[in-house]
């Protein structure tokens, strides 16, 4: 999911020190060999062909933390191993 820092970081120098990871980070993981002086333009081609795929939130960092430390949904428990959960992913990708 690509958060900006902005909330945090009304100067921008978070931002700049950690390369604009935060508003870039779909662009690292669709491919992370992707110099971080490319990741806005990696960032732009994702979200022009691939929409259903590229996640944005604009929520503050701290707030989304606090939200996903509560109550985090993406593994679940099957038997006594815990699993990623991928419910409907599958159709996006096809």
């Amino acid at each position: 999911i690509d958060r900006p820092y902005d909330k945090l970081d009304p100067f921008g120098l978070i931002d700049f020190l950690h390369h604009k990871i935060g508003s870039t980070h779909v662009a690292h993981h669709y491919d992370s060999s992707i110099p971080h002086y490319k990741a806005q333009a990696a960032t732009d081609a994702i979200k022009e062909n691939f929409p259903q795929l590229y996640l944005y939130d604009p929520t503050p960092i701290p707030q989304a933390l606090w939200r996903v430390c509560k109550g985090c949904t993406v593994v679940e428990k099957r038997g006594d191993k815990w699993v990623w959960k991928n419910d409907g992913l599958e159709s996006l990708i096809e």
